[in-house]
């Protein structure tokens, strides 16, 4: 039996693991899952709010609507971890050196690599695009209701919602990457740890920029096509062609509907489970990954020492920000193509979850007016949602027990061997 076969043969006891966690620990994952629900739709309103002020402030306190479903995962994650004894285990290793900061790595110096893969997750889930959807409507319902007897309403619907250019989205990236730095900097002269929660708060910010530009990007880029009179003609095309099959019409159409199906699945079916196994990985494994080394080139010695140097130091830090996400990944690839297939099925049903309890509670109540079903729409997904990060969390962490073992064994042997052996 290869080693590939011994590890599928570990996946049923790796549900069980899950299916223990979750039996131990549920009252307190619904909780914080609720908690979660609540603090996104809080944020939600307070950007409304604050909107009809500053538009850059509203901004602000809308990137934190993820963190109502990220924070709460983390802690289900920490919570479970005590009753993982492997992963109970990294916290006797000791962590690689932060390079900026001049201190032990922790999991807030490398929250960048944890809020790629979750916001990848989140765009997956279409909450990023709910988020936002939601902020305009009620921003720009509040703008157009707006009264004042003292002057007529001067409307600003762009700029209260905050719609920000492709190139000032760049100079948010760059200008957070040297204030990122330059907290460490400052971190490192004044040990004060929480400047590292303020940088965090920074990569938040602006991964949550970058994310939701690519998603309307994305969205243009498909309504572009299909505009275009070449999209037209190919399904003018197919069309016709179909219709000239005769009885194998309907047998070809319906093979066609599925493969587009499929294509349409991959989100769900692959980019969800690894985004999930990656922020695992980063949350409950950032140990195992050391910062990378890099050779410089030597075309770099031609550049000025003071360039040089702050170059350098700036590369290497955010080279850091994201050493833990590529470790992630490779903690995954060593498990193998059939484990993390099984994985993504299991964690498929995981993310069914909310439409089903959707589908629930249409059957519990019945048939309900429309403008009573708006009203209680909203608690019938966050139900959903929090029902589904219940379920997540062990199952992340069942994973990650699993999957960190062979790494653990491997970290241990490199830290108990003598000066000789490591020479």
């Amino acid at each position: 039996m290869t080693g590939s076969d011994a590890r599928v043969r570990d996946i049923p006891a790796v549900l069980l693991t899950a299916g223990r966690l979750t039996a131990r620990h549920w009252p307190a994952l619904l909780a914080l899952a609720f908690l979660g629900t609540g603090l996104r739709a809080g944020v939600l309103w307070l950007a409304v709010i604050v909107s009809d002020q500053s538009s850059f402030a509203a901004q602000l306190i809308l990137v934190l609507a993820p963190l109502g479903y990220l924070l709460p995962v983390i802690a289900m994650l920490y919570l479970c971890r005590g009753s993982l004894p492997n992963v109970t285990a990294l916290d006797a290793i000791p962590g690689p050196e932060a390079t900026t900061e001049k201190r032990e790595r922790r999991l807030v110096d490398v929250s960048v690599s944890m809020l790629v893969p979750f916001l990848a997750v989140y765009v997956s889930y279409g909450l990023l695009e709910e988020d936002r959807q939601r902020f305009i409507n009620e921003a720009a319902f509040a703008e157009f209701n707006q009264f004042n007897l003292a002057r007529p309403p001067d409307y600003d619907f762009a700029g209260r919602v905050g719609i920000y250019a492709p190139l000032t989205v760049l100079a948010i990236v760059l200008v957070s990457w040297l204030l990122r730095f330059a907290l460490g900097r400052i971190e490192q002269v004044s040990s004060f740890l929480a400047l590292a929660f303020v940088g965090a708060l920074v990569e938040v910010y602006y991964t949550s920029q970058v994310a939701r530009r690519l998603t309307g990007i994305q969205t243009s880029a498909v309504d572009w096509v299909e505009q275009r009179r070449v999209a037209s003609e190919v399904e003018g095309w197919y069309d016709g062609s179909v219709g000239q099959l005769g009885w194998l019409a309907n047998p070809v159409d319906s093979v066609t509907t599925w493969l587009f199906a499929v294509l349409g699945s991959v989100d769900a079916v692959i980019v969800v489970p690894v985004a999930w196994l990656t922020v695992g990985a980063v949350v409950l494994g950032h140990k195992l990954s050391p910062p990378p080394a890099r050779e410089p080139h030597p075309r770099w010695q031609r550049v000025p020492p003071v360039v040089r140097s702050a170059s350098s130091s700036l590369l290497a830090d955010l080279r850091e920000r994201w050493s833990a996400f590529w470790g992630g990944l490779r903690l995954l690839g060593a498990a193998g193509f059939a484990p993390m297939l099984a994985f993504g099925l299991a964690f498929l049903l995981v993310i069914r979850l909310p439409v089903l309890v959707s589908h629930l509670v249409r059957l519990l109540t019945g048939p309900v007016d429309t403008i009573t079903w708006l009203a209680f729409s909203p608690m019938e997904r966050s139900l959903g949602m929090a029902v589904s990060m219940a379920l997540t969390a062990p199952l992340l962490a069942a994973a990650m027990e699993w999957l960190v073992a062979p790494k653990l064994v491997s970290a241990e042997a490199s830290t108990t061997r003598s000066p000789a052996e490591q020479s």
